[in-house]
């Protein structure tokens, strides 16, 4: 009985633990927009904002909207 418990509890443990994800960029999201697509729509929506700080705010604003945060 008890093998059986252990049994179950693996495949819950691990589906729980994908619900939390992090990118290789060092960017994490929990019940995030897939990390590409959410970058594709962030960087067209920072495209016309000037280069630099204001740009890269605008980004990671979009890109916490889509759950997404830096670490």
């Amino acid at each position: 009985m008890r093998l059986r418990h252990v049994m179950l509890w693996i495949p819950l443990c691990a589906c729980l633990a994908a619900c939390a994800s992090v990118h290789d960029r060092g960017w994490s999201g929990e019940g995030a927009t897939p990390f590409d697509t959410a970058q594709a729509t962030c960087d067209a929506e920072a495209a016309p904002k000037p280069a630099g700080r204001e740009r890269e705010a605008a980004f990671d604003a979009c890109m916490a909207r889509h759950g997404w945060k830096r670490p």
